[in-house]
């Protein structure tokens, strides 16, 4: 009778170390390539069509034709992060805050726009980018996440938080006295219909946001990666925003500046350096392959 040595009894060990990698699917593929070959065309029609945004001051004209500007260059950012080799959970990421961008722009080319014949692109547009948003969204559950510097979770929660209210407070106190049969609020949507940017930031940006800002606070493993797609996305639109300031001063269009204008170059400057700190942490953890 013959016994099998403890090597071949059991079986080699396995490496169970989380993997750095989050390839891309194929639904964030699909959603990638519709989203930036509608961009494409729509912002072909924006920079080329004879009036394209009718009923639209002109400052406002400048500013969607800057933006239509910053979407092709979006575009370009979200097709290297599909290509071949780029399945890291930084690439993963920025592609999240990127698509959360796209689909936060073109929400306002729906509602707040007169509607033009491009009208069904910036449809598939938006139900494409929040297909690749949502799934993305879901699969980071199915990563482990690294532990970062306490001080850098808590400042980025504190941070998030802060702007969340600050911003909240700043639309409410346009809004609120218009409420109580005060003057009404500036800007407007077209048509007297409420302002875009009120009803997105209010109903959805904000109190998510400040959702993130809150997770962080308390620890919660998520939300991390979710700071990083948030940061992306306020980065991005606050850079389309400005983009539009340099080309109206530039051009010498009059500029119209919100109440907004202040906050947001801080926060745009901010943002930039927290962003840094925390993809630094994320490209660290991703070359230990595992939780420090």
């Amino acid at each position: 009778m013959t016994t099998r040595s403890p090597a071949h009894a059991l079986p080699p060990t396995a490496d169970t170390r989380p993997s750095p990698a989050l390839p891309v699917s194929r639904t964030t593929r699909l959603s990638v390539v519709t989203v930036c070959a509608g961009i494409v065309v729509a912002s072909a029609y924006g920079l080329l069509a004879d009036a394209p945004y009718r009923d639209l001051t002109q400052a406002t004209v400048v500013a969607a034709k800057a933006q239509d500007v910053c979407s092709v260059v979006v575009a370009g950012l979200l097709l290297l992060l599909v290509r071949s080799g780029a399945d890291s959970r930084t690439a993963h990421l920025l592609r999240l805050g990127l698509l959360a961008y796209v689909a936060y722009s073109y929400a306002i080319y729906l509602i707040g726009v007169p509607m033009n014949r491009v009208f069904l692109v910036y449809v598939v547009i938006e139900a494409a980018a929040l297909a690749g948003l949502v799934e993305g969204l879901l699969r980071l559950a199915t990563c482990e996440w690294p532990k970062v510097s306490s001080r850098l979770v808590r400042g980025t929660g504190w941070m998030l938080s802060v702007v969340a209210v600050m911003f909240t407070g700043l639309w409410l106190s346009t809004l609120l006295p218009y409420a109580f049969g005060g003057a009404t609020p500036e800007p407007e949507g077209v048509g007297g219909a409420p302002y875009p940017v009120f009803v997105l930031d209010l109903v959805v940006v904000l109190p998510c946001i400040f959702g993130i800002g809150v997770m962080l606070l308390r620890g919660r493993a998520l939300g991390g990666p979710l700071a990083v797609v948030a940061l992306v996305k306020i980065i991005t639109l606050f850079a389309a925003l400005w983009a539009g300031v340099a080309v109206g001063l530039v051009t010498g269009e009059d500029v119209e500046l919100g109440p907004d204008a202040g906050p947001s170059l801080l926060m745009l400057a901010l943002s930039g350096w927290l962003l840094v700190r925390w993809l630094r942490s994320l490209t660290q953890e991703g070359k230990d392959g595992q939780r420090p």
